[in-house]
This record gives C-alpha cells, sequence and structure tokens, in this order.
C-alpha cells in the first residue's frame, strides 16, 4: 500500500511538469509556469476525493454534490491564475492568455490527469481493497473484504461480522470503515453492510438468508434507491 502510494505521488510530481509544459506558452518562463502547475493540484486531488465521496449518492443530491465539486476546482483554478496574474505578470492585463480563465481548459486539465490515474492505477488499487487489515484482541488479522458481510458499530467499538458469522472486535469507527470500504452500503449509523450479500426486504437488509439488519430512517430512501438501481 505504501509502494502504491509512492508511486501515486510520482505520477503527480510529473503531472505537474506536464501541466507545466502545457503553460508555458501563456507564461514565459518554465519554472513559473511549474509552480501555477503545483497550485492546480490541490483542485485536482479536491475533485478526486470529492468524487469517491460523492458516488453512492443517487439522484439530485449526487448531481448537486458533482456541481459543488467543479465549482470548487475552478475556484482554485482561478486563484491559481490569480497569483500569476498579480505576481508573475504583475498585473499586466495584456500579458494574460484568455485560454487561462477558461473554465473549460481548467476542467480538461484536471479531469484529463485524474482519469489518467484511475487507468493507470486501477489494478492496484482494486488488489488492494481486496483485504483489509485490522487489529483484534491485539492481534493482526487480515480480512477478505469478500469475507465480510458488515460491520457494527457498538459505541467506542465495532465488529467486523464475516459470512461465516465469525466476529473481529476492533476500534476502528464505522465512519472510517465506510472509507475504506467505497462498495459497502451504510444502512443504519450503527450498520455497514456487503452489498453483495445483502438484501432489501422492506425496513430491512437480510444476510446471506439468515441476518436481518434494520435500516434507519435517514437512511433509507438512500439504501432503496441503491437496491433499485442494482
Amino acid at each position: 500500500m505504501i509502494k502504491g502510494q509512492i508511486f501515486k505521488l510520482i505520477y503527480w510530481v510529473t503531472a505537474s511538469f506536464l501541466i507545466a509544459f502545457l503553460l508555458q506558452n501563456s507564461i514565459p518562463f518554465f519554472w513559473d509556469a511549474w509552480l501555477i502547475a503545483l497550485f492546480l493540484l490541490p483542485a485536482a486531488f479536491i475533485v478526486k476525493f470529492g468524487i469517491a465521496k460523492t458516488k453512492h449518492f443517487k439522484g439530485v443530491k449526487k448531481w448537486l454534490r458533482y456541481l459543488f465539486l467543479a465549482v470548487i476546482s475552478l475556484y482554485w483554478g482561478y486563484v491559481a491564475i490569480t497569483i500569476t496574474y498579480w505576481y508573475f505578470l504583475e498585473l499586466k492585463a495584456d500579458a494574460l492568455e484568455k485560454i487561462l480563465i477558461n473554465p473549460f481548459f481548467i476542467w480538461m486539465i484536471i479531469g484529463f490527469f485524474i482519469l489518467l490515474e484511475y487507468i493507470l492505477f486501477k489494478k492496484s488499487d482494486s488488489a488492494v481493497k481486496e483485504t483489509i487489515s485490522i487489529y483484534s484482541d491485539r492481534k493482526r488479522t487480515i480480512i477478505q473484504v469478500s469475507n465480510l458481510a458488515y460491520v457494527e458499530s457498538r459505541g467506542d467499538f465495532t465488529l467486523a461480522v464475516l459470512k461465516d458469522g465469525s466476529q473481529y472486535k476492533n476500534n476502528i469507527k464505522i465512519s472510517e470503515w465506510e472509507q475504506k470500504l467505497n462498495s459497502f452500503v451504510r444502512i443504519h449509523r450503527s450498520f455497514l453492510v456487503n452489498p453483495d450479500l445483502a438484501t432489501l426486504n422492506g425496513n430491512e437488509i437480510v444476510i446471506n438468508a439468515e441476518c436481518s439488519l434494520p435500516i434507519s430512517r435517514s437512511y433509507k430512501k438512500q439504501v432503496e434507491a441503491y437496491f433499485k438501481n442494482s
């Protein structure tokens, strides 16, 4: 996992140089263009992690979040351009090319490198997500995600419950589990379930046709929409 993060860091540093080459026609000096490229990277990271958080939403909420991400990324892009205009170009309006303030140009750059990262690291990310490591009873345990039926929060600890019924008590918060298990569905503030092992049955989720878990009111519409579209 650490190795994968290092490769991603190298990828984004390389991406910043490539962006600098794209900007060099508009910015007089390469290193000035590179600094602007670095200012654009936070926008890419915001969009990247925002998409990961948004993909589980459905309907209007999902598109509103995408719109919010687009606005935020554009804002950061304009911050970078403003710094260029104010500092490097010394407020010379005629030196600022219109392409730099075109929102589609900014979105195109950000979107291209996010998509390229996804394509390059898709297999390695999937391999990492196949297993998850936790500490239970002071021992390190590696769990196959496909064998994990659901996670239950019990106050100051959580239980990772497998398909065979075995349980692993741990100190990971359920919100942290939700971040680690992007494919799982939150049905209750106390339950996060594996949709591959779950069936919707009225106000409950049935796991492996054996265990029934309640769906809370706050998650009901989201859960129903998920299983309807699955």
